[in-house]
């Protein structure tokens, strides 16, 4: 493990100066500004895992890729951006750590979702872990809808798979003390709906 957890913070190095490369400041995009703090922010984000959750080196290794996207992934504003960006950090990952296959997370048909949330076992545990399939992701959702709705103005939302993700990203960073994001959207995509619950399961 000591020989993964090298070759991690290895990587995530090499990524984190590659992602600084790629994605430079300009007028439209100028919140594109990578810094150390980012980098820190990876491993603050891995820190809230528990050792139950992290049984095998390949949880670790997908622990560290879903950080690197929730940092940078999600701030990039272009599908071309965040496809330069997956490809990257699939690449390092193939290198890095042989025995994880992480490709199913970013083949381009019908990849697995790779998403960490507190609330995967169940809405009170609070064990940060991965969801093992769209449709727990699914299930576990409909009940907080569910339970939201029972005690307060009923939300008539339709969780698809996006909203899902969004779902998990924004209780991801309420849960972290700081945290902050800003949505952007059209009126009515949904931004308050999704704060609301998302700060209703936290």
């Amino acid at each position: 493990m000591q020989e993964l957890v090298a070759s991690m913070i290895k990587t995530a190095l090499t990524l984190h100066a590659e992602v600084e490369r790629s994605f430079q400041k300009t007028s439209i995009n100028f919140h594109y500004e990578f810094n150390v703090r980012h980098l820190s922010n990876v491993f603050q984000g891995m820190l809230q895992a528990r050792p139950e959750a992290i049984k095998e080196p390949e949880n670790l290794v997908q622990l560290w890729a879903h950080e690197c996207e929730r940092i940078y992934g999600d701030r990039l504003v272009s599908p071309e951006h965040l496809k330069t960006f997956r490809a990257a950090i699939s690449d390092l990952a193939k290198k890095a750590f042989p025995r994880t296959n992480l490709s199913k997370f970013y083949q381009e048909q019908n990849p697995e979702p790779l998403m960490f949330a507190n609330f995967v076992a169940s809405l009170d545990d609070k064990l940060y872990d991965r969801f093992p399939s769209q449709d727990a992701m699914a299930t576990r959702l409909t009940e907080a809808l569910r339970d939201y709705n029972d005690t307060n103005a009923v939300m008539d939302l339709v969780l698809f798979e996006d909203a899902m993700k969004h779902l998990c990203k924004i209780a991801r960073i309420v849960s972290n003390g700081g945290g902050h994001a800003l949505l952007v959207g059209v009126g009515g995509s949904g931004k308050q709906s999704l704060s609301r619950l998302s700060s209703a399961i936290c």
